[in-house]
């Protein structure tokens, strides 16, 4: 078999910050290998149709509600594998203004709107 594992039929989001895109996922050795459309048989198959497909660690707990505006590449996530990241507060920023410095225009009109 060329492959260990194909993910078919997936929705990738690659973690590149381009927009996601339908493909398949060949996987030999726990490295992927190709992406497209494979024809190559596999040891084993999933059908991820209608699923996403990501290639490193999802975090779906952050508090990165303010953080994007002074480190765009969240770099802590980034060291640790995270390729996605969901992020959101229903009611304000969990943490308005935590590692900015005191006194800072963005923290003060933070603060005054929380």
């Amino acid at each position: 078999m060329p492959y260990d594992l194909v993910i078919k039929n997936g929705m990738v989001v690659d973690g590149t910050g381009f927009s996601r895109y339908r493909a398949d996922v060949a996987i030999k050795d726990g490295t992927i290998v190709e992406l497209g459309k494979i024809r190559g048989a596999a040891a084993a198959t999933i059908d991820a149709d209608g699923l996403f497909v990501a290639p490193g660690i999802i975090d779906l707990h952050t508090h990165y509600d303010a953080q994007p505006f002074w480190d765009k590449l969240c770099t802590s996530s980034v060291w640790h594998g995270v390729t996605t990241v969901l992020t959101g507060s229903p009611w304000r920023p969990c943490s308005a203004g935590a590692g900015r410095p005191s006194g800072s225009t963005w923290t003060r009109s933070t603060r005054a709107s929380a």
